[in-house]
């Protein structure tokens, strides 16, 4: 932050932490046998909207490069605009590793782009269902388990930070642990 920013009050959003998403990679052997969960086949960037040609450009540019990607990387990637205001690019693979790998250059396009103040998490589809959600400016994952009616399993939730913790960097601050109601995938 400048000095006229310090003193005009004008706070710089920081750009988004990509690198600690291969954290999950090693971890997934243990989420398959410690937590008896699979990976559901789905994950998705959550970034603020951005109207612009820009953008727009740089959105074909991830579907050209997951196309050409073809039996290397074969991920699908899919573009919502939520009633919230946020946008969602939802990756599809069988091969969490490629999955990944995906979400991974996506967010790094888009910090090269200059929008990596707009990455705001990533999640991943676990089941039986649950997810985990990296929060990009934190560098730090978290787990979220919805049940009906908007409620959590705050000690399930509890249970897989704990397992987890000795192979990704875990949110210390459960009350930042926020709710992603009804992903779009």
């Amino acid at each position: 932050m400048g000095f006229f920013d310090a003193l005009f009050g004008r706070t710089k959003i920081p750009e988004g932490k990509t690198d600690q998403l291969f954290a999950l990679s090693t971890a997934l052997l243990d989420i398959q046998t410690r937590l008896s969960s699979t990976f559901a086949g789905k994950a998705a960037i959550i970034l603020r909207t951005v109207d612009n040609s820009s953008y727009d450009a740089l959105e074909r540019d991830v579907q050209q490069i997951l196309t050409l990607g073809g039996k290397d990387m074969p991920v699908t990637a899919e573009h919502i605009d939520d009633n919230q205001g946020y946008r969602w690019i939802i990756f599809t693979g069988k091969d969490p590793e490629d999955v990944i790998n995906a979400l991974h250059l996506t967010a790094d396009m888009l910090k090269e782009a200059g929008y990596g103040d707009s990455l705001l998490a990533a999640m991943f589809a676990f089941d039986p269902p649950w997810y985990l959600i990296y929060t990009y400016r934190r560098a730090a994952f978290y787990p979220f388990v919805p049940k009906l009616s908007h409620t959590r399993d705050s000690a399930r939730e509890f249970r897989i930070a704990q397992t987890l913790k000795p192979y990704m960097p875990i949110e210390k601050d459960p009350e930042r642990w926020y709710a992603l109601w009804d992903p779009p995938f």
